[in-house]
């Protein structure tokens, strides 16, 4: 998804389709804002989107030809705050898909904490009942998406937004205890808690050239 121009080097696609000035589309003529519009119906029946609007630091096996995080798209994404907004913006699309909203919250009390996260919380909405049939089961291919939306949005500088998110689900799991399976909330787990540099589906450091994650997370404990 790039190419070299009169020998400068591109920026990344995920920084480009991201864009607030001059987004590019994907190679099927999709911009961001365009799949923001679209019907739960098709966020539900489209599954090549979800790598444009939550792309990882590690290559997807089942699409390698999807975008991932580098270093000057997390370097991007963190120092932007146009970047972040626009992150925030597919978010709460998908948070909207699966039945939740996400509210800003007054204060940095101890309930709000409880809650997720410092500034955020998510809540079902009341499309919940209705949306929350599409993943709320055993078994869905949402959960793997949930997984990405997780940990993405923590890659790329929405950690409370993503803690927020995962805390909602913690609180469906425990009401509904039984109908998501452990594994889904392992990874889910692992998502939301493990340091960047290790991705929710590795049983150990697997490294992975994620070099600048290391310092990241080395520079976190130096703060």
């Amino acid at each position: 998804m790039t190419t070299t121009t009169n020998g400068v080097n591109p920026l990344p696609f995920p920084v480009r389709f991201y864009s607030p000035t001059s987004p590019v589309a994907d190679y099927r003529g999709r911009t961001l804002a365009s799949i923001l519009t679209w019907p739960d119906s098709r966020l539900e029946s489209s599954h090549d989107y979800i790598q444009n609007l939550f792309p990882l630091p590690e290559r997807s096996p089942i699409n390698p030809s999807a975008p991932v995080i580098d270093e000057r798209t997390f370097t991007t994404f963190r120092s932007s705050p146009e970047f972040q907004n626009q992150l925030r913006s597919a978010l709460r699309r998908m948070l909207s898909f699966y039945g939740f909203e996400m509210v800003a919250t007054a204060n940095n009390s101890d309930d709000n904490r409880s809650n997720g996260a410092n500034g955020f919380h998510v809540q079902p909405a009341k499309n919940f009942p209705s949306a929350s049939r599409n993943w709320l089961t055993r078994f869905d291919h949402n959960h793997l998406r949930i997984t990405r939306i997780i940990r993405s949005c923590r890659v790329l500088g929405l950690e409370m937004e993503a803690l927020a998110f995962h805390a909602a689900l913690g609180r469906v799991a425990e009401q509904k205890n039984g109908v998501l399976s452990p594994k889904t909330l392992m990874f889910w787990r692992r998502a939301a808690e493990r340091p960047l540099y290790l991705a929710p589906e590795d049983e150990e450091d697997e490294g992975r050239g994620k070099d600048w994650l290391y310092r990241f997370e080395e520079g976190k404990g130096e703060d």
